[in-house]
């Protein structure tokens, strides 16, 4: 694959999933989001199979029983983010979920990938993340309602460390395995995780049945959405390097989600986060002048 292509893979994904967000926060104002995540994930299986053809299931047992670790976490990781959207800003909980999960990807890519990006890469993607960090903690406290408790902001730390992980586990399993194959099996193992956590905790299956009922054109909406983000940068992952992927993933996906923010959920502070948001485009320009 081209290097351009991977770019624009990676392009459509980050707007595929800034949608999907702004879809997500609709929902998220009346669906708990235990019980959205866990009808929302095998909506997406299920229509992960139309690339059943383009799959191919020769697959060792060490890299299933990665693959079923990892479905588990990728479900956790969900559903955090779920948490934070539904009880926070989408404009600031977007740059959040953005920033520190690309610090500790490019951390982690060096030693366990042997990823190795030029001096000049490091410092605009040290740029990026100073500008995430000023959209997340440099706004007025009245502009983020939902983050002056520690308890969102820990989640945030949190999920970001394990969504990092999650990353470094997929760019190590795609670099050998086809992402079909890898769409398809993860999203099985995320949709047996959803189905083992709301069986213990709450209503269990019948609970996701009634959420399916209740919000079906959402729940649709937004698992398309999810199936074409996921597909887009898998296929990318499968020759990007971590490390340069998701900077510029992140980068469009701030932007549309903060632009939109201001104008759906009228949401503060929007002129101050779109000059923000702005600076981040110039610098995932200047990121991809060596690609």
């Amino acid at each position: 694959m081209h290097t351009i292509y991977w770019y624009l893979l990676v392009l459509l994904s980050s707007v595929l999933m800034g949608v999907a967000t702004i879809v997500e926060k609709f929902s998220l104002k009346i669906e708990h989001a235990t019980a959205f995540s866990s009808a929302l994930a095998p909506l997406v299986t299920l229509f992960s199979l139309v690339f059943l053809p383009w799959a191919n299931f020769d697959v060792s047992a060490q890299q299933l029983a990665i693959l079923i670790a990892l479905g588990a976490l990728n479900a956790y990781v969900f559903l955090l983010s779920a948490r934070v959207f539904k009880h926070g800003e989408i404009s600031i909980a977007s740059p959040a979920f953005s920033s520190l999960p690309t610090l500790f990807v490019v951390l982690l890519a060096f030693p366990f990938l042997g990823e190795v990006l030029s001096p000049f890469q490091y410092i605009v993607i040290a740029a990026m993340i100073l500008a995430t960090y000023m959209l997340v903690f440099r706004v007025k406290k009245s502009a983020a309602p939902g983050f002056d408790s520690n308890k969102y902001r820990y989640m945030i730390v949190f999920y970001s460390v394990l969504s990092a992980v999650g990353t470094i586990i997929s760019r190590y399993l795609l670099i050998s395995m086809n992402p079909y194959t890898f769409l398809i099996l993860t999203g099985i193992f995320m949709s047996a995780s959803y189905t083992i956590l709301i069986t213990v905790r709450y209503g269990g299956v019948k609970e996701i049945v009634s959420s399916l009922k209740m919000y079906k054109l959402p729940l649709v909406a937004q698992a398309i959405l999810t199936l074409g983000y996921r597909a887009t940068y898998f296929v990318a992952l499968t020759v990007a390097p971590v490390s340069l992927a998701q900077p510029l993933r992140n980068t469009f996906y701030v932007v549309i989600t903060v632009v939109f923010a201001g104008s759906l959920f009228n949401e503060k502070g929007i002129v101050k986060k779109l000059a923000l948001a702005l600076m981040l485009v110039f610098f995932a320009y200047l990121l991809t002048l060596n690609i």
